[in-house]
C-alpha cells in the first residue's frame, strides 16, 4: 500500500525546514526539490518516504527575469493576435537543448509574463525570443536587426529584386532601413528591423514569386546557430543582443 501523500509545504514544516509560509515562497522560487527534481508548483503532495530539500545553489544562479531562445517549428504561431499551436507548448524539460549549461530553472510563474517582441506567424519557422524583461522586448521589437533566410519559387529578375529593395512605406507606416540580397536561384537572405509577420510575402507578391518557407536565423548579435528545431534554450547573462 502506498504511502499517504500529504502536502508539499506540511512535509517542509514537519521536517523543520520552514514555516508552511515560508515553504510556499520557497516552492514558488523554485528552490524546492523532491527526490532531485524541482518542483514549483503550490499545492504539490508528497510522501514522507521522498526526499525533499531547500536547494541555495539555484538562488545564486537563477535571474530576476529570464530570456530564452527558441528555433520555432512551422505550424507553431507566436504572434499575439494569430491562432494554432502555442509555441508555449514546446517550453518543457524534453524540448530543453542538451548544450544549455546555465543551470537556471523554468519555473510555472515565468510562463504567462513571457514576452514576445519578435513574432513569427505560423508559415515561418527559426528564432524566437521570449523575455520577461520589458525594456529588452522594447529594444529586440524596434532597435535590433533580424536576420531571414527566405525560398521562392518563380523567377526573380534585377529589376524586381531592386523594386522590393526600394520600399518605403507598408500599410501606411513608414519602414525601417531593411535590405534583401539574393543568395541563390531560390534563395533570398533579408536584413531588417521591426518585421511584420505580413511583410515578406506582400514583397514576394509585388515581385510575382512565391514565397515557399521562410526561416529567421539571428537577432541582433546572437545566432540561431546549432539550437535543434523545436528546442529552447536560456540566454545566459553574459550574452548580449
Amino acid at each position: 500500500m502506498s504511502a499517504e501523500l500529504i502536502r508539499l509545504s506540511k512535509r517542509m514544516a514537519d521536517l523543520g525546514l520552514c514555516s508552511r509560509r515560508e515553504a510556499d515562497e520557497l516552492i514558488e522560487m523554485g528552490r524546492v526539490t523532491v527526490d532531485g527534481v524541482v518542483v514549483d508548483q503550490l499545492g504539490s503532495r508528497v510522501n514522507v518516504t521522498q526526499k525533499v530539500a531547500v536547494t541555495t545553489s539555484r538562488l545564486f544562479k537563477q535571474p530576476d527575469r529570464v530570456t530564452l531562445v527558441l528555433n520555432k517549428p512551422q505550424a507553431y504561431a507566436a504572434w499575439p493576435e494569430a491562432e494554432g499551436g502555442s509555441c508555449l507548448d514546446l517550453l518543457t524539460s524534453e524540448q530543453r537543448d542538451t548544450q544549455d549549461k546555465t543551470g537556471y530553472v523554468l519555473l510555472k510563474k515565468h510562463l504567462p509574463h513571457l514576452q514576445i517582441p519578435c513574432g513569427l506567424d505560423s508559415a515561418a519557422s527559426g528564432m524566437l525570443v521570449l523575455t520577461q524583461d520589458t525594456r529588452l522586448a522594447r529594444a529586440l521589437a524596434t532597435e535590433h536587426e533580424q536576420e531571414y533566410l527566405l525560398w521562392f519559387a518563380g523567377e526573380l529578375t534585377a529589376d524586381a529584386l531592386k523594386m522590393i529593395n526600394s520600399r518605403t512605406k507598408f500599410d501606411g507606416e513608414v519602414l525601417k532601413p531593411y535590405k534583401i540580397t539574393r543568395q541563390s536561384d531560390t534563395q533570398l537572405r533579408v536584413v531588417l528591423r521591426a518585421a511584420r509577420p505580413d511583410f515578406l510575402p506582400a514583397l514576394c507578391e509585388l515581385a510575382e514569386i512565391q514565397m515557399q518557407s521562410c526561416k529567421r536565423i539571428r537577432i541582433g548579435r546572437i545566432a540561431l546557430a546549432g539550437l535543434p528545431e523545436g528546442a529552447w534554450r536560456f540566454i545566459n547573462a553574459n550574452e548580449r543582443f
